[in-house]
């Protein structure tokens, strides 16, 4: 829960610098946050009245319990990472009736699939999300594409069912779905889709 905490304060620096924590001290919770060791000086800080600070917005911070579990934890550790598919969409406020089994996670580490609390995270490694668009969820701490980037990632993920959901999402919804939404004015029938391979 600490962990979680550190993320939040991180993600927090102009509020947090230098009202609560000096600039020095926030280095420190940097480091904790990147997994870096800390030299004998800043162990100090962490165990004087740094270490009472962050005990007491422990207690005053309300975390909701969805933030704390192995899903959440496990993509924080992987850092350069987003969501992106269905899962992305559904966060966005689209397709809420989406019932995601497979998560699709754009990252830079790993390549594979993982199997956490009854979903399967389909892990696509990519040299690079630096030019990716994507959101920072304020209560979870999670990274999730933005529409307009869950087309893009329809051709590292090559997931033809997600791409045909888009479509008709932009559709309907047009400019409030993406901004330039002319440019995917596509016919659905030029789609051709193995629903079983999506488990549909």
């Amino acid at each position: 829960m600490e962990q979680l905490l550190i993320k939040r304060l991180i993600k927090a620096e102009d509020l947090v610098v230098p009202t609560l924590f000096k600039p020095v001290q926030f280095n420190i919770l940097k480091k904790l946050n990147l997994g870096e060791k800390l030299n004998e000086n800043e162990k100090r800080y962490l165990r004087g009245k740094m270490k009472l600070k962050l005990n007491i917005l422990n207690k005053l911070i309300p975390i909701k319990q969805q933030e704390i579990n192995e899903y959440n934890i496990f993509l924080g550790s992987i850092e350069s990472y987003y969501i992106t598919g269905l899962e992305a969409l559904k966060h966005n406020g689209y397709g809420w009736y989406f019932d995601t089994k497979s998560i699709e996670v754009i990252n830079t580490k790993i390549q594979g699939k993982i199997r956490i609390e009854n979903k399967t995270l389909k892990l696509i490694r990519v040299k690079s999300i630096t030019n990716s668009n994507y959101k920072v969820d304020k209560e979870t701490g999670l990274k999730y594409a933005t529409n307009e980037q869950v087309f893009k990632d329809t051709k590292i993920t090559k997931n033809t069912y997600t791409k045909l959901m888009w479509i008709q999402l932009v559709s309907r919804y047009k400019k409030i779905f993406v901004k330039n939404y002319k440019k995917y004015n596509m016919p659905l029938e030029n789609l051709k889709i193995n629903y079983s391979k999506y488990g549909v």
